[in-house]
């Protein structure tokens, strides 16, 4: 008798189309994921739906399982629950983070799938999947786009987009056709701020999905084809005329330069694939099997179409051979000094999905630890295609770690580390541009203040601005030279790590202590993002274990964010504390300043903010809120001299305040009780 969860599956995919039913065996080739994540309950443990991480996976061979790299890459041990309701240990086989895709061995024997035919737009198809760990259950819909290839998740992408409702857990899941065979594994969704479905799945395609597994099971992992060359996408003028990217650079003696191809051609497709963009010839090299010998080009040179033949070969023969010197800097309006430093920086994607990194070596570039967490891999996007890499222990304590990283351009632009203070000059920060999909330089701006010469953690203030994916950017100097490492801000307000910081992080490689530190500050780093993520979901949180925690981190930033969010909750003191240990750090942060000084005021610790005031009118003197919190502390911290400093400095700043805050001084009210 077929069980329950059959015939709903039967039930639901009876009504697709109108040429049969799916099998209600289907079900059966797809099991429920059960990794066991440090710290959170294991699945199938019994409790509440959604409170455990979970996924799902699909069958390729009988004791085959392939699933999202993401669902278990955090998993100390993992379990599968198959449709039966059995549940079998599992272990890792090999995965492929750049395709986000794992294989999972298991002592069971499942009916594999067999692949689809290519989709095609509007196409019926259903997921299947362990969708907020509720067991199997089955959404359907249509084939909303095929090989898209800039969903922006994962370095490798060639998905098939579906309207079926795709929810947490059901990543690592099947897309199925009307006659039950494989479309693709389900990947990621775009989520509404509840984490549920919009309508907009992806799946790693069929084609993708066996090309990858024939490598894991043969090699133990997946390489992919660098054809020595460097694309970008064409100027608005070209893209007017025909969309295709454009070849910028050739590696001398690569497979592109062996092939006949020029630089300024446009690559027009890859073997049967029309390519439009980059995103789009990493794809249509990604799903050529690793024995294939060769692929068909077509390219436009001028106003002819041309076919060549590219010979396919490893990325790791490429590794050392010379780059020919890359176009002119016609589309960035800085110095050439300053525009030259974009072949030194490289989007990256790791514990935040969009960053970037610089390089300092050959095969070394430096990002901020707060990119990686506690991850030992990043994925390094070049103009060549992603790269796998490393980070490289150290035993400094600071928001940088070392990625090591093979394939990157030898002939690109490497920044000499010479340690020199930031002068007054102009200053400009190059990092990726998450919506524009390139790295740029944004508009230059000045030097606010040096690190203070007592803190090791010290930073370099400027304002000079960054914006989202700027993280482990570079800071440069109207010269090009190298200056800092970008951190990230706000309010006009930006910071850096300076050279000095670089240094000790090299050295730090050094120590036997390094790969313990570098272990245990990225535990702490991911622990305590942990602890906002669940504040911010609405879990309550214990102020003190949130002090405990973060403050082992030693992250300026999550320092911050920590501190805000316990203010927020109404734990004043244990934000002034995470807050006083990020002015410690960086004493020459205003942005520091300002946060410690708002928790004290919210904690009406006016006294205390007496010092801390002083400093900042000094730093900020035309800053308004700065100089509304020094009179509010001069006020009824019992230090009239103060306020009227900076009731001085506002009359400058903004008159229509200083009005105000006139009123405040000469009638303010008895100052609120101590709170903690």
């Amino acid at each position: 008798m077929p069980s329950i969860l059959c015939l709903a599956v039967a039930i639901a995919f009876a009504g697709v189309g109108t040429a049969g039913a799916v099998p209600p065996e289907t079900v059966n080739s797809v099991v429920s994921v059960l990794p066991q994540w440090p710290g959170r309950p294991q699945g199938g443990s019994g409790g509440p739906p959604g409170a455990s991480p979970e996924g799902s996976g699909v069958a390729l061979r009988p004791d085959v399982i392939a699933t999202a790299w993401h669902v278990i890459e955090a998993a100390d041990r993992i379990e599968v629950r198959l449709a039966d309701g059995r549940i079998l240990p599992a272990s890792v086989i090999a995965k492929d983070p750049l395709s986000d895709i794992a294989l999972l061995s298991a002592d069971a024997d499942l009916a594999p799938f067999d692949p689809a035919s290519d989709p095609a737009l509007a196409d019926p198809v259903c997921s299947i999947g362990n969708s907020f760990g509720l067991g199997l259950s089955v959404a359907c819909g249509v084939v909303s786009a095929v090989q898209v290839t800039n969903a922006g998740f994962n370095a490798v992408e060639d998905f098939v987009q579906t309207d079926a409702a795709i929810n947490p857990g059901a990543s690592g899941g099947a897309l199925v056709d009307r006659q039950g065979r494989l479309v693709g594994m389900v990947s990621a969704i775009f989520a509404s701020q509840g984490d549920t479905s919009t309508g907009v799945g992806f799946a790693v395609s069929a084609e993708l999905l066996w090309r990858v597994t024939e490598a894991l099971l043969s090699d133990g992992k997946a390489s992919y084809p660098s054809p020595g060359w460097r694309l970008d996408v064409p100027r608005r003028d070209q893209l007017a005329h025909l969309a295709a990217p454009v070849v910028t650079a050739l590696r001398v003696g690569g497979p592109a330069e062996e092939a006949g191809v020029q630089r300024g051609d446009l690559v027009v497709a890859v073997g049967e694939r029309r390519t439009r963009s980059p995103r789009d010839a990493v794809s249509a090299l990604a799903i050529l099997p690793e024995s294939a010998p060769v692929v068909a080009l077509t390219i436009v040179r001028g106003n002819a179409e041309l076919q060549v033949t590219l010979p396919l070969r490893p990325e790791a023969i490429l590794e050392n051979d010379a780059v020919s010197p890359q176009v002119s800097h016609a589309d960035c309006p800085h110095p050439e000094s300053v525009c030259i430093m974009r072949q030194a920086v490289f989007p990256v994607s790791s514990f935040d999905p969009m960053a970037s990194a610089t390089r300092i070596a050959p095969t070394l570039l430096v990002t901020n630890r707060h990119v990686v967490g506690d991850r030992t891999d990043a994925v390094v996007h070049t103009p060549d295609g992603p790269r796998g890499a490393e980070v490289v222990a150290s035993d400094y304590l600071g928001d940088l770690v070392l990625l090591s990283v093979n394939g990157l351009p030898d002939g690109g632009h490497v920044p000499t580390l010479n340690d020199s203070a930031a002068g007054t000059a102009q200053l400009y920060v190059v990092g990726a541009d998450v919506s524009r999909q390139e790295v740029r330089v944004l508009d230059p701006g000045s030097l606010i203040s040096g690190p203070a010469k007592e803190a090791e953690l010290g930073r370099i203030h400027v304002t000079a601005r960054m914006q989202p994916g700027f993280s482990g950017g570079a800071l440069v100097d109207e010269n090009g030279n190298l200056v800092g490492i970008a951190v990230g801000g706000g309010e006009g307000r930006y910071e850096a790590i300076p050279l000095a910081q670089v240094a000790r992080l090299l050295d730090g490689r050094n120590s036997d202590a390094a790969p313990e530190l570098t272990e245990w500050l990225g535990r702490a780093y991911a622990n305590c993002a942990g602890q906002i993520d669940a504040a911010a979901s609405g879990t309550k949180v214990e102020p003190q274990t949130v002090v405990d925690i973060c403050s082992t981190a030693f992250n300026q930033g999550q320092l911050l964010e920590a501190g805000r969010m316990l203010a927020k909750s109404g734990s004043f003191d244990g934000a002034a504390a995470l807050h006083g240990q990020a002015v410690r750090q960086t004493p020459n942060s205003i942005n520091a300043r300002l946060s410690l000084l708002a928790s004290m005021q919210l904690a009406a610790r006016f006294e205390d903010m007496i010092e801390h005031a002083q400093w900042l009118i000094g730093m900020a003197p035309d800053d308004p809120r700065a100089l509304r919190i020094a009179i509010q502390s001069g006020v009824w911290g019992d230090v009239p001299e103060l306020a009227e400093e900076a009731y001085r400095l506002l009359l400058d700043a903004d008159p229509r305040q200083a009005r105000a805050a006139r009123r405040f001084i000469d009638s303010a009210p008895p100052a609120p009780p101590r709170r903690n």
